[in-house]
């Protein structure tokens, strides 16, 4: 069902159908969550809804996810893995559209140092 949810989800935000979107992967979390708070579906779920979000201006409720799919990413992978890079440069992303640039900075050098080691 977590691939279903994801695949409609990333569909309906192809159509330009955010709340839909949103609809599938809340689903897709919570079905990700039944395997433990700490998987690697969690966090993608996490990182897909707060994308959603922060494709509608909607930072404050992106931002918790972020940082919750950063700390899943890193408890799954560990905190240097190379799968932490497109988490930390969504998460850049979102502080950058919130006008928090200093914070974004900061993340994407930490993606950056990850990607060249």
């Amino acid at each position: 069902m977590w691939e279903r949810y994801n695949v409609a989800g990333q569909q309906a935000l192809s159509a330009g159908k955010p709340v839909d979107a949103e609809r599938h992967f809340q689903l897709a979390l919570l079905e990700a969550e039944k395997e433990g708070s700490f998987c690697a579906r969690v966090a993608t779920s996490c990182v897909n809804l707060a994308n959603t979000f922060r494709q509608q201006g909607k930072y404050l409720e992106a931002e918790p996810l972020y940082q919750r799919a950063i700390i899943a990413k890193e408890k799954g992978v560990g905190p240097l893995h190379k799968d932490m890079v497109p988490v930390l440069e969504n998460y850049a992303k979102m502080l950058k559209a919130a006008g928090r640039t200093a914070e974004a900075d900061k993340v994407e050098k930490k993606a950056l140092a990850i990607f060249m080691r």
